[in-house]
């Protein structure tokens, strides 16, 4: 075994598309930073906010890859319990952590600032919402489709999912502004 094995490609590759995915979130995040600061208490919410994307379809991967690996989940079926039990947990997760990081925002704001808005609170639910609606789908056909073509996803995903999760995460963020 070298030292630039198939892992070691797996692993390489995944860390630069980590590395320009990171660049491309915080360029969209530098760009629209006026907007996104005109709410008070974003500074508390935006850390947790991006952070807990990455976390959740990051465990909901390793979790159907390891059932992958063990061979109680099967390439070809998406629709079992298993599958739609992660998917469950994942969404319900990621739902019930934006509430909190928007609930410990309002506190923030009111201890410290004076102010109460209740925007703060509803705004990373709705970002949550609209995130897990693309991160998770993309997180289970990412980990398929790598499983299938005999890559392992465990050395791929985390990085791959954390870089679509700061996108998608500062990209529902400013859409869910712009709704409320």
């Amino acid at each position: 075994m070298g030292i630039f094995d198939k892992d070691f490609r797996d692993i390489f590759s995944a860390q630069i598309v980590s590395v320009f995915g990171g660049l491309i979130a915080g360029t969209v995040l530098a760009l629209y930073t006026g907007k996104i600061l005109m709410l008070p208490g974003m500074l508390i919410l935006l850390p947790g906010f991006l952070e807990m994307r990455g976390n959740i379809s990051g465990t909901l991967s390793s979790r159907v890859t390891s059932g992958l690996f063990l061979k109680i989940v099967r390439c070809d079926k998406f629709n079992t319990r298993i599958i739609r039990s992660n998917i469950t947990a994942s969404f319900f997760l990621a739902v019930l952590v934006s509430l909190m990081l928007g609930l410990l925002a309002a506190s923030f704001n009111f201890l410290v600032m004076g102010t109460f808005t209740t925007r703060i609170i509803i705004l990373p639910v709705i970002a949550g919402l609209i995130a897990n609606a693309v991160e998770i789908p993309l997180t289970l056909f990412a980990t398929f489709y790598l499983f299938r073509k005999g890559h392992d996803p465990d050395n791929i995903m985390g990085p791959f999912i954390t870089t679509t999760g700061d996108i998608t995460s500062v990209v529902s963020l400013l859409v869910a502004l712009v709704l409320i």
